[in-house]
């Protein structure tokens, strides 16, 4: 029995990052051997076991082969005959194919670690395009190491394009688990901006089905055309790199960031900003089953644009005043000032004409609305419409200096 780190933890050591966790192959052990020496099965038909002590993930050597186009049509051969090289050959790009003994010698049958000098992207072998899963998590990797100037290698951008089309076999929530990282991390606009390039050249494009519709174009459609051309030339994110020569001064000078793209929430709720119809947000975040935090929030950003800024020259002042009014009510600037910009400036992004930073000023004064120690004395109604009448006031004098 041998024990051989591997994948994105020898990856990441390698280039000097911090690895988030550590994966381990065990070749040559069966299942009895594992749990004889205290680890954990994880799952009652797949050959993953914990470490008694660092809970770490050890999995026995696997061959595997793909009997459908669903993720998880997979058939899995596992034995103390599959080799390091079977089981590295499985997975998805070079750089993730390497392993690392317990003496830190390197076992690397498909060349990752050149790959990795020569920031390449390159799949293993033509296995790859078993997996529709692939895609997105080639463009996860790609996202990651953006900044490090990796690039894909034609050979498998051509096999992405193929693949492109088998999303439509994904569960919505193994989509989410890959989209969730990307917002998760300090960069996630290069992954959206590789999926978009990939959809436009695959044979998917045109096609009609409810994912295509409702839900994956309008995502990538979103992130690409609003993030990269409308909203980004106004604000950015920390650490934010336009790939494009157009952009040159994008990080110089003193930039002002918006508050807003600083949790992956505020990142997510761009989404609702671009939605032809409510209906379409609501089918894209039930099939990715997108969690609450990120819902709410979306929602909150599509229905302040639809109901107050597409309609803003319709409406009267007073219907204004009490739009605005409910909304921000229902954000609760008082509570969390960030949370309610972000909410605001995402949704007024590309409609208003004016400065969107007059909302910075206009969030916070709202959120000082408070009651003073006199009022503070009185019950709960009173003070209630106090307030009500006063932050009325306020949204009416602003409103009257054309903060639109």
């Amino acid at each position: 029995m041998k024990v051989y780190k591997v994948g994105g933890a020898v990856r990441d050591e390698m280039l000097g990052l911090e690895p988030t966790d550590n994966d381990w192959v065990v070749v040559g052990s069966t299942p009895k051997q594992m749990l004889s020496m205290g680890y954990k099965q994880v799952g009652k038909d797949f050959p993953v076991f914990l470490h008694p002590e660092t809970k770490e993930e050890y999995a026995l050597a696997r061959k595997e082969r793909s009997t459908g186009p669903e993720h998880t049509a997979f058939n899995f051969s596992y034995s103390p005959n599959v080799t390091l090289e079977e089981d590295l050959s499985r997975r998805d790009i070079t750089i993730n194919a390497i392993a690392m003994d317990d003496s830190g010698n390197l076992i690397d049958p498909f060349n990752g670690k050149d790959d990795l000098d020569n920031k390449i992207i390159r799949h293993v072998s033509d296995a790859f395009t078993e997996d529709p899963l692939r895609v997105l998590r080639v463009a996860r990797f790609y996202s990651k190491l953006y900044r490090s100037e990796f690039k894909i290698d034609k050979s498998t951008e051509e096999l992405l394009i193929k693949l492109m089309p088998s999303i439509i076999h994904l569960p919505g929530e193994r989509i989410w688990q890959e989209t969730e990282k990307v917002l998760k991390s300090d960069n996630p606009i290069p992954y959206f901006e590789l999926l978009y390039e990939i959809y436009y050249s695959s044979s998917w494009r045109g096609n009609d089905n409810p994912l295509f519709d409702y839900a994956f174009v309008p995502l990538i459609d979103t992130w690409v055309n609003v993030i990269k051309v409308k909203f980004m030339h106004r604000f950015h994110a920390p650490g934010y790199v336009h790939p494009d020569d157009d952009y040159p001064t994008l990080m110089e000078g003193d930039w002002r960031i918006n508050p807003g793209l600083k949790t992956p929430q505020s990142w997510w709720a761009i989404v609702g900003s671009n939605m032809r119809t409510r209906t379409c947000l609501d089918d894209l975040n039930n099939r990715l089953k997108v969690p609450n935090s990120y819902k709410k929030m979306s929602e909150l950003v599509y229905d302040f644009r639809e109901n107050y800024f597409k309609k803003y020259s319709q409406l009267s002042l007073q219907e204004k005043i009490n739009i605005l009014y409910k909304h921000l009510e229902k954000i609760k600037p008082s509570k969390d000032s960030e949370y309610a910009l972000s909410i605001s400036m995402i949704a007024a992004h590309n409609i208003l004409g004016g400065d969107l930073l007059l909302w910075e000023d206009f969030i916070k004064n709202y959120s000082e609305i408070v009651p003073n120690e006199e009022e503070k004395k009185l019950d709960g109604s009173e003070i209630a419409s106090i307030l009500e009448n006063r932050k009325i006031k306020f949204i009416e004098e602003e409103l009257n200096k054309d903060l639109d």
